[in-house]
């Protein structure tokens, strides 16, 4: 499966004109998808900057009116569901806009002890300031990436959000700590060379900024990452950034392309570490 990720992927990109690629897109053709983009849904542990209203619930199935187009979403949520769907639906929507990849085109969410979790190799965390990982998750946690999981973790803020985010990770992988990626890794050359790294912000921030940071007490962007033994990524984090707002907002005019740009790059190759290591 991953070779044929990457092979249809070089294919479609170089091959095929970009409106083809849009009238040719059939929104109800879910047969056999090459990529889900997985939600993570965790608990709350109250330490988030804006208030403790606990654990977002799980909502139904939701289906994205356009795959990528229009901005008709119902209220997003908070905590784990921040940008819920119009993220989904956006990034979705531009990456197949972009590849003619056969994604899923609806927002796919998963609890941490949902055995389903072991079918998506992809899966995507915001906002971990409050973020909690119990005993048990942590243990099926370790256990998605032994079987070649993949975690990104988007949109939070400052040392305090930071220190949350490191001390729940350290339930899972007691011996290793985030460090910063090196623009030289192959991640940041799997589909497109990036070799620098953007702050990108949230919409009124990307709107009526700069200043582009959230907390004064450390307001640089950086890149984590979390190896296993062998040297591949299990997690990437993209720190003092907001990549689901980018996406989100994509075709508001005031949110900046460049950062946009940024923004789906960067996702993109994620996807294809991901789905090729």
């Amino acid at each position: 499966m991953k070779k044929a990720f990457i092979l249809g992927l070089l294919i479609v990109s170089f091959g095929v004109p970009f409106a083809g690629l849009s009238e040719k897109f059939d929104p109800n053709n879910e047969r056999n998808p090459e990529f889900y983009f997985t939600r993570l849904r965790y608990r709350e542990n109250g330490m988030r900057n804006r208030g403790f209203r606990g654990t977002m619930a799980k909502p139904a199935p939701y289906h994205c009116p356009e795959f990528g187009g229009g901005n008709f979403f119902p209220p997003q949520g908070w905590g784990w569901a921040t940008d819920y769907p119009g993220a989904d639906c956006k990034f979705m929507g531009g990456i197949h806009r972009l590849t003619g990849l056969p994604v899923y085109t609806h927002p796919n969410i998963v609890d941490i002890m949902d055995p389903e979790m072991y079918k998506f190799p992809y899966v995507y965390i915001v906002e971990p300031g409050g973020l909690y990982i119990s005993d048990q998750e942590a243990v099926r946690m370790r256990e998605f990436f032994a079987r070649g999981g993949f975690l990104h973790v988007d949109d939070f803020w400052g040392l305090r959000q930071k220190a949350n985010l490191e001390n729940e990770l350290r339930k899972v992988f007691p011996d290793r700590r985030l460090e910063v990626v090196t623009r030289s890794h192959e991640i940041f050359h799997t589909f497109y060379d990036i070799n620098e790294v953007m702050q990108i912000p949230n919409q009124g921030n990307g709107c009526y900024g700069p200043p582009y940071w959230e907390q004064p007490d450390d307001k640089e962007p950086r890149i984590y990452g979390m190896s296993d033994d062998h040297g591949k990524l299990q997690v990437v984090v993209t720190y003092n950034s907001d990549l689901g707002d980018a996406w989100e907002y994509m075709d508001l005019a005031c949110y900046p392309q460049k950062l946009t740009g940024q923004a789906y790059r960067l996702g993109l190759n994620f996807m294809i570490y991901s789905m090729t290591h």
